[in-house]
C-alpha cells in the first residue's frame, strides 16, 4: 500500500479519523452536523436513518448485512429500532474495533456483529444468507457494478431487499481538478445515470425505489466545513495545516458539486423476487 500515495493518505485518514471517533471534539461537531451523534458519518441524514428499517422491510430477528458498515454507530441503531440480527462488514479494522467494542457496551453483542473484510469480490457468507443487504455512501469505492450487484444479489434470499445509495451519479459538467478533490481518499467509480439501474437488473432484482438524495449531501457537507472552519485551532493542532486545509477542500468541493446537481446522490430500494 505504502507505494500507492492515494492508498497511503486514504489509510492515514480513517487510521487517524477512528483514533479520534470517540473524542469530545468528534462528538460535538456531529452533533452540530446531523443533530444527534449516532457515530454517523457521510451524506445519511437522520430523517434517513430512520426510514431504513421499513425500507428494507426489516423486522425482529430479519437477518442485514451492512456492507462498509464504518463505525457501526448507524448500524446499532438499526438493531436497536428493528431487534434485527445485523452482521457489518468494513475492510477498516480500527472502524471494526470500534463498532464491536460499542455494540458490547450497548448490549447489542447478542444481535449485532463486525468483522473486518474486504468489501469488494466474493463475500464469505453462503446464498441466501440474509433477509436484506445494505450499503450507504460506499459502492462508489468498488470497482465492477454489475459484478457488485450480482454478489449482493446472491446473499439475499427469494423476497429480500437491498438498500444502496451512490453518491457519484455524474448528473452535470464536472472538471477533472473537481473529480481529483471530491475523490482525493482513494478509489471512486464516477457512474453515468441508468448504470446502476441496469446493473440491479441484470443481478436479477427488481427495483422498487429509486430517489434522489443530492440536497443532503449539498446539506451535510456544508455542515461539516463550517463546524470544522469554527474549530480551525483545535482541528489543526490534531490533523496538521496541509490536512484540515485539504479536508475543508473537500467538503466545500462536495458541497458545490452536490447543490449544483452535478454530481448527484440517489438511493435505491431493490428485491430478490419471490419464487
Amino acid at each position: 500500500m505504502a507505494d500507492n500515495p492515494t492508498e497511503s493518505r486514504r489509510f492515514d485518514f480513517y487510521g487517524a479519523q477512528y483514533a479520534r471517533f470517540a473524542g469530545d471534539l468528534a462528538k460535538a461537531m456531529r452533533r452540530e452536523v446531523y443533530g444527534e451523534d449516532l457515530g454517523q458519518q457521510g451524506w445519511r441524514t437522520a430523517a434517513e436513518e430512520a426510514e431504513i428499517a421499513d425500507a428494507i422491510r426489516c423486522g425482529r430477528d430479519s437477518r442485514v448485512l451492512d456492507i462498509a458498515c464504518g463505525s457501526g454507530g448507524p448500524s446499532l441503531a438499526l438493531v436497536e429500532r428493528s431487534f434485527c440480527r445485523l452482521t457489518g462488514i468494513d475492510r477498516e479494522a480500527a472502524a471494526i474495533a470500534y463498532a464491536t467494542a460499542a455494540a458490547e457496551a450497548r448490549g447489542l453483542a447478542g444481535r449485532a456483529s463486525f468483522t473486518a473484510l474486504d468489501c469488494s469480490g466474493r463475500l464469505p457468507f453462503a446464498d441466501g444468507a440474509f433477509d436484506a443487504v445494505l450499503c450507504i455512501d460506499a459502492i462508489n469505492h468498488l470497482d465492477d457494478r454489475f459484478a457488485t450487484l450480482a454478489e449482493w444479489a446472491r446473499l439475499l434470499r427469494r423476497g429480500g431487499r437491498l438498500l444502496l445509495t451512490d453518491p457519484m451519479v455524474l448528473t452535470g459538467a464536472v472538471s477533472k481538478d473537481e473529480i481529483d478533490v471530491r475523490a482525493s481518499l482513494g478509489f471512486y467509480l464516477v457512474v453515468p445515470p441508468g448504470l446502476n439501474e441496469q446493473a440491479i437488473a441484470a443481478a436479477g432484482l427488481g427495483l422498487v425505489r429509486c430517489e434522489d438524495r443530492t440536497s443532503a449531501t449539498a446539506d451535510i457537507a456544508a455542515r461539516w466545513h463550517a463546524a470544522r472552519a469554527s474549530r480551525a485551532d483545535m482541528l489543526k493542532r490534531e490533523e496538521g495545516d496541509e490536512w484540515f486545509g485539504q479536508r475543508q477542500r473537500f467538503l466545500a468541493t462536495t458541497a458545490e458539486l452536490a447543490a449544483s446537481r452535478r454530481l448527484s446522490r440517489i438511493l435505491y430500494v431493490a428485491e430478490r423476487p419471490a419464487p
